[in-house]
């Protein structure tokens, strides 16, 4: 499952790395964050790292190049 990561904005913002646990055509996006084991959508990733509502939350969370380091 690919890592991915989302930075909060302002000086409360915090890097947060998760999981992409779901998805495909037609499924809801899940992510598993790795520092409580929670499952969110899209919009709580992005809020849990300290960002604010978004229109398009899935364009402030980034795959992790480096997924390895999590396996």
């Amino acid at each position: 499952m690919p890592c991915v990561f989302t930075q909060g904005d302002g000086p409360g913002g915090r890097r947060i790395d998760g999981i992409l646990y779901k998805y495909g055509k037609g499924e809801e996006v899940k992510i598993m964050c790795v520092c409580h084991g929670s499952f969110l959508t899209p919009a709580e990733f992005v809020k849990h790292a300290g960002g604010t509502d978004v229109d398009h939350p899935l364009k402030h969370i980034v795959v992790n190049p480096n997924s390895s380091s999590y396996l």
